[in-house]
C-alpha cells in the first residue's frame, strides 16, 4: 500500500517555491511572445489521491490537455489543462485572433503547445536544478475531451499504477484578466518517493 498520504510543510514551501520560480520563469518568456506584461502564480499545489482528482478538476463542458511524458530520473506525465475558453483566450492574446468554434486549428494547436512547452518546461526545469535529479520532457500533444476522459487516457498510459497526483493549480494575469489553469504532475509510487526523498534531503544541506 501507499503509505505517501499528505505533503509534509517543509515539501509544501519546496515545491511552492520551485514553482514560483519556473512561473517567474514563463512569466518572463510569456511577456516577451505577447509583448505585454504577463504574471503567473501558484495559488495552491496539493498531493491528490487519483480517486478524488476528478472531482477537484471536473468541468461540465470539454477542456483543453495539453500532455507531455517525464523521462530521466521521474517518470510519469505532465498534464497542463485548460477550459476551452481559458484556451481560446489565450491563443487571442497571442495571435491577436481566434476561431471562434469548439475546434482548434493548426495554428491554434501550435501556440497551445509552445505555452505547454513555456509552462511545463520552466516548472519541470526549475524542479531539476533545485533537487539535482534529472529531469526531461517529450514534445507535447494535445488533448480536447471531458476531463475525467483526459485523467483515464493518462493513466492508461501509465506503466506502473498511480495513486497520487501532485494538482499546481496556476493563475495568469494578463492586461488586467485573470485566467484559470491547473499543472498536473502524474508519477508511480517509486517517482514520487524519489521526488520528496531528494526534497527531505535539502534539510540536511
Amino acid at each position: 500500500m501507499d503509505e505517501i498520504k499528505t505533503l509534509t510543510d517543509f515539501q509544501y514551501d519546496a515545491l511552492k517555491e520551485v514553482g514560483n520560480i519556473g512561473m517567474g520563469q514563463a512569466s518572463t518568456s510569456l511577456s516577451k511572445l505577447m509583448n505585454k506584461p504577463v504574471n503567473i502564480s501558484l495559488p495552491d499545489l496539493k498531493l491528490v489521491p487519483l480517486l478524488q482528482l476528478s472531482q477537484l478538476v471536473k468541468n461540465e463542458d470539454h477542456v483543453v490537455g495539453i500532455i507531455q511524458e517525464l523521462n530521466g530520473d521521474e517518470h510519469g506525465f505532465l498534464l497542463l489543462l485548460l477550459s476551452k475558453g481559458s484556451a481560446k483566450h489565450m491563443i487571442k492574446l497571442m495571435l491577436g485572433s481566434v476561431e471562434e468554434t469548439d475546434a482548434f486549428d493548426e495554428m491554434e494547436e501550435s501556440v497551445l503547445k509552445e505555452l505547454s512547452n513555456i509552462m511545463n518546461g520552466t516548472y519541470i526545469s526549475a524542479l531539476s536544478d533545485f533537487l539535482g535529479i534529472s529531469i526531461g520532457l517529450s514534445i507535447p500533444f494535445k488533448v480536447y475531451d471531458m476531463s475525467d476522459a483526459i485523467i483515464n487516457q493518462i493513466v492508461g498510459l501509465m506503466i506502473s499504477e498511480v495513486n497520487y497526483v501532485l494538482l499546481l493549480k496556476t493563475e495568469f494575469k494578463i492586461d488586467s484578466e485573470k485566467i484559470d489553469g491547473a499543472i498536473l504532475i502524474f508519477t508511480d509510487s517509486l517517482s514520487l518517493s524519489k521526488m520528496l526523498d531528494a526534497i527531505n534531503r535539502l534539510l540536511d544541506r
